[in-house]
């Protein structure tokens, strides 16, 4: 092997080990695992608690989903008392969260988890243009739907136990 393969061997395997995490990052939940402990403030930068009592986790990345479960939830939130809502804004610039997501938040009756790094919900399943619907008992999930509209999601809230 001359100097020259030799010496691109080398960078292609350190290049391949440094990128080797992002290759085995956590498998997505499902059920029968158990919710790994997430450590996530509120609109008011209050610990959001996920324990026992949870019974369902509602779980966004997206804006337009976002909106389905704060309507939802702004409607029966008292109806749903073992609901927690995780938001993941990592992906929004802290200037636009900040100045505006955050003050819309606060106006809401109910607390809302919010992921700002994304590392931080990384196990939590996720669909494009869904709801994740995680049905929990005593930290396990029973149940995983990803709902599509509001009605479905009012309809996964009428089926938690």
């Amino acid at each position: 092997m001359t100097p020259l393969i030799r010496q691109l061997a080398r960078r292609t395997l350190c290049a391949a080990l440094a990128l080797t995490p992002l290759w085995t990052s956590a498998a997505p939940l499902e059920p029968g695992a158990e919710l790994p402990p997430l450590k996530l403030n509120d609109q008011y930068d209050k610990p959001v608690l996920i324990g026992p009592a949870t019974r369902v986790l509602l779980f966004t990345t997206e804006k337009s989903t976002s909106d389905w479960v704060i309507k939802a939830l702004s409607a029966k939130a008292s109806e749903h008392p073992g609901a927690v809502y995780v938001a993941d804004i990592s992906a929004m610039p802290s200037a636009i969260a900040r100045m505006f997501a955050i003050p819309k938040l606060r106006e809401l009756s109910f607390p809302v988890g919010l992921a700002r790094d994304a590392a931080a919900v990384a196990e939590l399943p996720r669909r494009a243009g869904s709801v994740s619907v995680l049905h929990l008992k005593l930290g396990r999930v029973t149940k995983l739907q990803f709902v599509q509209t509001d009605a479905q999601l009012l309809q996964a809230l009428e089926l938690a136990p």
